[in-house]
């Protein structure tokens, strides 16, 4: 069968299999509604649910179980509380727990606290069952919330468990215009001591949780507001590195406005990023480059608004995107629009990027649309021009979900640019999948990225291959003892270049186990053979002539504990396999060891410390040299002195050429989004054997005007 026809027939199988199924997209029928009113005495947002407005009204309650037994009553009671008026909606809490002693919470910078005792709630603002915005809040009154917005909030420990009130302003909501307003609406609570997340509507794992919302009703008369936000900044930064001098005073300002509801413009003029921490080091071990995640808040707020259908596989998102955000190093002015409005979602940016050859100007528009109960069909453009210099990258994607537990996903995609080849620059990913809690999981993937793509707006693992790839296993789900869940799975994928030539295949087996006292193993074990990419003498990469034949293992232990030992991870694997030379021209049949150790301690609910490593060693085996030994390190620790004052401190390092860098952020917060903080970075690292070292100092004042 040749290529044509082999593609063919997936899209066909992936086209029956849709068509089949698309009869049961059947969405839950909603049980519960909750019913506000208006108040004309708003409470005192301190936690303790004291207020007049609270008196006499019936509560909420009755909440299920999501995990670790799904359906059944929640072990502790919860009870919820609404009013609102014409500027907040108002929400008290009590939940109730014979332990109160054991209740956890950390304190901890806004946003950053996992595994707390929780209470959250989660808005569906249109009642369109696809977008929701979640406040989230622990016994120490500190905040979450999944879009970065203002809301207050208070909390209280009592002697029958712990309480907390949230006000949250309909500025930093959006909703349609409609008089008469009906949202959907859930209560998520996490239980700490007991492992436990509950919900007050009864959420089946199997079924898309916001297709299981309840109602809320009342709400009328009241407006999202326009949402203007100026944030200027203000600085003085001195640096040395390598015997230079550079000693500024900076300025800055970023503005965001709600221009239509739930859709927001965000400008950036001079950006900071004094307090983003340094990158950890990785080792560079294959000629592919790598990833790094984004930690500058403008380019990581919003950016789920930026992400093709294909890159929330877990399995495929760092392999190939067409917008990689850290492309844009040094921005002089950047701005983007990001949101949803009438089914539509958009992410729509542009920035003028400082570099050496000249200022380039970065664009991506993003447009998706809503149709069915729970997919969605997007296009997607990404570009790059620096005068007679351009690179275009246009794509098409889907993501289709029937029988709620069957999705197919899909992305194809062109690159273009100035003097290159106009052929062979296609990317195409198919993915299709069976995704079930509980019994037969089924995976199906085809990608295929051609051997003259080069997308400089994004990442793009590895060009010229072409990868099939399926598995499928079971999983067991326990609802007593300590065992909660186990998953075998057997899968295989064949590789070739896009010329059809084969370059490898293998087998692989893996296994999953969760345990109820929060930690889980994994692991697995593969067989196979592989051909490898090298430089040839234009630097350009081509298939080596042989194969080498592969195997290896791995294991992995993960302990989320909580408390003083908050966190454990220890991993290690074995493999032979083909083992590159320091030039990446060159590659030998050797072994290659690895191993990686975390652990986070938190000695005190403001106090957490954490220590990690990866260690990895090669050796060839026609000569037994080891050719490669090294280890990369981080620590950091976090000092939360109250829920405004804090202090950071972080070291990333190598052993092989003994780089650094040490990063020491202190600050203040007074006031919502207003903060004065004093970071100081320093640092080693070489370059062609030549060790260059130095350090800068920060002092930044920001400040937040809300209209």
């Amino acid at each position: 069968m040749n290529l044509s026809k082999m593609k063919l027939s997936i899209t066909g199988i992936f086209l029956f299999v849709f068509l089949i199924n698309i009869s049961h997209m059947i969405g839950q029928e909603r049980t519960k509604s909750a019913h506000i009113i208006r108040t004309e005495s708003p409470p005192k947002i301190d936690g303790l649910i004291e207020d007049d407005c609270w008196k006499n009204k019936e509560p909420l309650s009755g909440f299920f179980q999501f995990d670790p037994v799904n359906g059944v009553k929640a072990s502790e009671e919860t009870l919820v509380w609404m009013v609102y008026d014409q500027r907040n909606i108002y929400f008290a809490f009590l939940m109730q727990d014979s332990k109160p002693n054991k209740i956890w919470a950390e304190l901890t910078p806004r946003n950053t606290y996992e595994n707390n005792d929780s209470i959250t709630v989660i808005l569906d603002t249109y009642n369109d069952k696809r977008t929701s915005i979640e406040f989230t809040v622990n016994p120490k009154g500190v905040q979450k919330n999944s879009v970065e917005t203002i809301w207050k909030s208070g909390a209280a420990v009592r002697h029958d468990g712990w309480s907390a009130e949230m006000a949250i302003p309909f500025k930093s909501l959006r909703f349609s215009s409609e008089e008469v307003q009906v949202w959907g609406i859930n209560f998520e609570r996490y239980i700490h001591r007991l492992n436990e997340q509950d919900y007050w509507t009864d959420v089946d794992r199997d079924i898309p949780r916001l297709h299981q919302m309840g109602e809320l009703i009342g709400l009328s008369g009241v407006k999202p507001g326009y949402n203007i936000e100026f944030f200027p900044y203000a600085g003085y930064r001195t640096s040395r590195w390598n015997g230079e001098k550079d000693d500024k005073l900076a300025a800055g300002l970023d503005f965001k406005y709600g221009i239509l509801p739930n859709l927001i413009l965000d400008l950036t003029a001079s950006p900071d990023f004094s307090e983003v921490e340094s990158d950890p080091f990785i080792f560079q071990r294959t000629p592919y480059e790598n990833y790094f995640r984004e930690n500058r808040p403008f380019f990581s707020e919003g950016s789920q608004y930026f992400r093709l259908s294909t890159e929330r596989r877990h399995g495929w998102r760092r392999s190939l995107s067409l917008f990689y955000s850290r492309r844009i190093s040094d921005p002089k002015i950047a701005g983007k629009i990001s949101g949803k409005t009438g089914g539509y979602s958009f992410g729509i940016l542009g920035a003028l990027n400082k570099e050496e050859e000249g200022d380039a100007f970065y664009s991506v528009v993003r447009v998706q649309k809503d149709i069915f109960k729970n997919s969605q069909v997007g296009i997607y453009y990404a570009g790059m021009s620096a005068e007679a210099d351009y690179n275009r990258n246009l794509a098409l994607d889907y993501n289709f979900n029937f029988g709620r537990i069957y999705f197919l996903r899909g992305m194809h995609a062109f690159s273009f640019n100035h003097g290159a080849p106009k052929e062979d620059q296609g990317m195409h990913i198919v993915q299709f999948e069976r995704d079930i809690d509980a019994g037969i999981q089924l995976e199906m993937n085809f990608q295929r990225i051609e051997e003259n793509v080069d997308v400089r707006t994004g990442f793009v693992n590895q060009v010229d291959q072409q990868t099939f790839e399926l598995s499928t296993g079971y999983a067991w789900r326990f609802n007593q003892g300590q065992l909660r869940r186990v998953s075998l799975d057997l899968g295989g994928n064949l590789n070739q270049d896009t010329h059809g030539n084969l370059t490898g295949n293998s087998v692989d087996f893996r296994y999953w186990t969760e345990f109820l006292a929060k930690y889980s193993i994994h692991g697995g074990f593969s067989l196979g053979k592989s051909k490898y990419q090298v430089f040839d003498e234009t630097d350009s990469l081509i298939w080596t002539d042989d194969f080498i034949q592969t195997y290896g293992g791995d294991i992995d232990f993960r302990w989320d504990r909580g408390g003083f030992i908050k966190e454990v991870s220890i991993e290690a694997g074995w493999e032979k396999r083909g083992i590159y030379n320091d030039d990446f021209s060159d590659v030998e049949r050797g072994s290659h060891i690895s191993a990686e150790f975390e652990l986070t301690l938190r000695p005190l609910s403001y106090l957490e410390w954490s220590f990690s490593s990866d260690w990895i060693k090669q050796k060839i085996d026609r000569t037994g040299e080891t050719v490669f030994d090294g280890m990369t390190y981080a620590t950091a620790l976090h000092l939360q002195l109250t829920r405004n004052f804090f202090l950071n401190t972080r070291l990333f390092g190598e052993t092989r050429d003994n780089q650094y860098n040490f990063d020491f952020l202190v600050g203040y917060y007074f006031g919502a989004g207003n903060v004065i903080q004093l970071s100081y970075k320093k640092g080693s690292k070489t370059e062609n054997f030549l060790t260059e070292k130095g350090y800068s100092i920060t002092l930044k004042v920001s400040y937040l005007l809300r209209i």
